[in-house]
């Protein structure tokens, strides 16, 4: 196992590197345990849903990091439930940042947002009275759709699973095309948006094999994926769910043909933030 890299939150991470330890200079274990007591391991659906009951808690939790709000804000996400990551001090959103789509540990300060933006202490701040070392929540009345339930990130891990890195091998779809990785049947790695068991009707629904099947869309066209669902190591997504159609995957398989329709059988499944080429492309109404 590679040795873990500290680095400061904000600071470049080196991109060879597969575990990637940052922390932020601007607070001490000794300082958030005088504060908040210690952290103690918390799974993050628990936060997500029961926020009141971990208000000014410091936590141990993990999931998958992704961005929020660009240059703002960022996401931890473990399968439906998902809470909004404040970075802790200047600079500290751009290291978080280059860890999107990686699956993580976090160490924060879970609080739940205002009705209306918080304001600094005696107007001098930066933090507010009850909090005096932590940033200003924005209110739920001004961005009621980010998430309710925050935590305040002073240590993040990446949990060397490589979601964002070290990807698996061997041909992309895009490369190959779809006819073409079905008739050689070699495996290949398909980057596309999660679309849900057809929930966007990508595909004749008549096509399906299973009831378990799931629809990638991918730059070469829609696929049903099938022999696996779609989860992996830190996440978990919905079929049924129609906000999940947001999330993009890569998955390892090899394609099969079958009349007009083609099939990805999966070996492996990837989360990964959204290619910078690409766009969403939302469900139609």
């Amino acid at each position: 196992m590679r040795a873990v890299s500290a680095v400061v939150l904000g600071a470049l991470l080196a991109p060879q590197d597969t575990h990637v330890h940052v922390t932020t200079p601007l607070v001490t274990n000794d300082m958030i345990e005088k504060d908040y007591g210690p952290a103690e391991p918390v799974e993050l659906m628990h936060i997500a849903y029961n926020g009141n009951d971990y208000e000014r808690k410091n936590v141990l939790t993990r999931g998958v990091l992704d961005v929020l709000v660009p240059g703002r804000y960022m996401s931890l996400r473990e399968g439906a439930a998902e809470v909004m990551i404040v970075p802790h001090g200047p600079g500290a959103y751009n290291g978080m940042a280059q860890m999107a789509g990686l699956d993580v540990d976090m160490a924060g300060i879970v609080r739940v947002r205002p009705e209306v933006d918080d304001t600094p202490c005696h107007r001098v701040g930066p933090g507010t009275c009850d909090n005096p070392r932590l940033p200003l929540l924005p209110g739920t009345q001004g961005q009621p759709t980010l998430p309710r339930v925050t935590i305040t990130a002073y240590r993040v891990t990446d949990r060397g699973t490589g979601m964002d890195r070290g990807r698996s091998g061997g041909r992309a779809l895009s490369d190959t095309g779809l006819d073409a990785a079905a008739a050689d049947g070699k495996p290949v790695r398909a980057v596309g948006q999660f679309r849900g068991a057809n929930l966007c009707r990508d595909l004749p629904e008549s096509t399906r094999r299973a009831g378990a099947d799931w629809v990638l869309l991918t730059s070469e066209g829609p696929v049903w994926v099938t022999g696996r669902r779609p989860e992996g190591k830190g996440f978990r997504l919905d079929p049924a769910y129609r906000a999940d159609v947001s999330r993009w995957l890569e998955v390892g398989g090899r394609v099969e043909a079958a009349g007009e329709a083609r099939y990805l059988k999966a070996s492996s499944i990837t989360m990964i933030p959204r290619p910078k080429e690409t766009e969403d492309n939302p469900c139609p109404p």
